[in-house]
């Protein structure tokens, strides 16, 4: 089990109402904000429409400074390699 110290990694969540596969990336996060610290901002893609347009069919996506996971389908361990390597 991996465990990171020192602050929490900021890691945005885009999503929309209703992504079961959003939902289930968020589920992931949680799982894994128990062995690393995670600030999770989750950010509703139709809020607005530029977002809308750019992840509409990518969702759920997550993002850590300017990199970015096209997460759907993703387990937690592939999830947490890729915190790891961000």
């Amino acid at each position: 089990m991996f465990t990171q110290r020192g602050p929490a990694m900021v890691v945005r969540l885009y999503e929309k109402p209703g992504c079961g596969l959003c939902a289930e990336t968020y589920r992931g996060l949680t799982r894994i904000r128990m062995d690393m610290p995670l600030q999770i901002e989750r950010v509703d893609i139709e809020r607005d429409p530029a977002l809308l347009d750019r992840y509409v069919i990518r969702i759920p996506v997550l993002r850590v400074a300017e990199r970015e996971l096209e997460a759907a389908g993703l387990d937690d361990a592939a999830i947490r390699r890729w915190l790891v390597e961000v």
